[in-house]
């Protein structure tokens, strides 16, 4: 990710921790959500949602480990 480059090392290991706190995010509200036993809802909603929240996660995960190369480029 060329954008990470021009980032300061402060704002790198700022941008890791966001990222890593969006996705703690994601997996929890998918966890909250597909607990919910009391709701009604289609399968297809569900199967829908579900590809959401997978698709959401694993482009945080590539994110997050871009993040971690750079910082192990910079050797921090």
């Amino acid at each position: 990710m060329d954008e990470l480059s021009k980032l300061s090392d402060i704002e790198l290991k700022n941008k890791l921790a966001q990222l890593k706190e969006d996705l703690e995010d994601v997996e929890n509200e998918r966890s909250f959500i597909f607990k919910q036993s009391g709701m009604h809802v289609s399968s297809g909603k569900i199967v829908a949602q579900m590809e959401e929240f997978d698709a959401e996660s694993k482009k945080l995960k590539e994110c997050i480990n871009e993040c971690d190369e750079e910082i192990k480029n910079r050797g921090l």
